[in-house]
């Protein structure tokens, strides 16, 4: 296999191993559970062809012009349980299809590609794909101790999201060594520190002599309205956004955006 081929396939697959752990992520998130989730490269796409029509498929797309997109089928019985499991209730499809779309929004905040990766908007079922043509990860989940039947995750092997098709796939080339290699001691020392971790619910500006007047019952009016986003930092610096959700009796924060490297940067340059 030519070299820049090897660099575009390794490349695929990490990209479908992120997609795996960030669905894992949204998964949880979503349903309060956490779901053990394992995946394999689909080396025979054959054995998958027969149940190809009976697999819910969902595909998006990126917004770069490189026609490049990924591939979401799974079967009802998969796509019916982790809808359902999702706090967000309502139609399991419709949740199910909102997991999905949050996992791809995930994967491109992360960054680590040759250029940033926007994915178009609305979500659509689509007639099965050619799978011959995909380069597969099968993903088994398992949900509240109960199997789910696999789903596939696959992406055209003719995507040009890479210039050159090397630079990421390089980059997760020696990602992969290294993991093998396993952690460094640098990482692993600062894979147990603590950081205080913000919501900010929203913020007011008062003349001295309003703030003097604050007494018990007092009212002061936020710069948010009732139904926008929390944001989340970390240091000072806002990484995520989301909504204010019960959990067991306690406040939470339910993740609904992942700001992205640049962005946070750009926040912080403003303020």
């Amino acid at each position: 296999m030519p070299v820049e081929q090897q660099h575009t396939h390794l490349f695929l697959e990490r990209f479908l191993e992120r997609w795996t752990e960030e669905f894992s992520r949204v998964v949880e998130t979503h349903t309060k559970q956490r779901p053990d989730v394992a995946h394999a490269r689909v080396e025979e796409p054959e054995q998958w062809e027969k149940n190809a029509a009976n697999l819910l498929w969902w595909k998006q797309e990126t917004d770069n012009g490189e026609g490049f997109g990924i591939w979401i089928g799974a079967e009802e019985p998969c796509w019916s349980a982790l809808g359902s499991a999702s706090e967000d209730g309502g139609d399991p499809k419709k949740a199910y299809f909102e997991l999905v779309k949050q996992a791809n929004q995930s994967v491109a905040a992360t960054g680590g590609f040759s250029k940033p990766l926007r994915w178009r908007e609305g979500v659509a079922e689509q007639a099965p794909p050619a799978l011959e043509t995909l380069e597969l990860l099968e993903v088994r989940i398992t949900l509240g101790g109960k199997t789910l039947p696999a789903l596939l995750a696959g992406i055209d092997r003719a995507a040009q999201i890479l210039e050159a098709s090397g630079g990421v796939a390089r980059e997760a080339d020696a990602a992969r060594q290294s993991a093998v290699a396993g952690p460094s001691a640098m990482l692993s020392r600062l894979m147990d520190l603590q950081l205080p971790v913000t919501v900010l619910l929203g913020r007011a500006v008062l003349p001295i002599r309003d703030v003097l007047k604050i007494a018990s019952g007092s009212l002061i009016e936020l710069d948010r309205q009732i139904d926008d986003y929390v944001e989340v930092r970390v240091h000072g610096t806002v990484v995520a956004r989301g909504e204010i959700v019960s959990v067991r009796g306690n406040y939470g924060v339910r993740i609904k955006e992942i700001i992205s490297r640049q962005d946070r940067i750009a926040l912080q340059d403003a303020a």
